[in-house]
């Protein structure tokens, strides 16, 4: 199983991403960068555990930006 993290930007985003994907099955929790570069919101992450692809296709579906991912959810840590 990959984990992943992906920038959402923000604490609504986060929020409404994580309910979305444990719905779904995937295992998740948020994170939050103290210091997000310019233009990536509020700098929250959404750290996944699952199948990826399917991960980014219901948070697109459910329109919830993403600002940014990584195969290494350290990343954003």
């Amino acid at each position: 199983m990959e984990k992943v993290a992906v920038k959402v930007g923000s604490i609504s985003y986060a929020l409404k991403g994580k309910d979305l994907l444990l719905k779904g099955g995937f295992r998740v929790y948020m994170t939050r960068d103290l210091n997000p570069n310019k233009g990536e919101g509020c700098g929250y992450s959404l750290c996944i555990e699952g199948n990826p692809t399917e991960a980014y296709k219901l948070l697109k579906k459910n329109g919830i930006r993403i600002y940014g991912v990584s195969k290494n959810a350290i990343d954003f840590l």
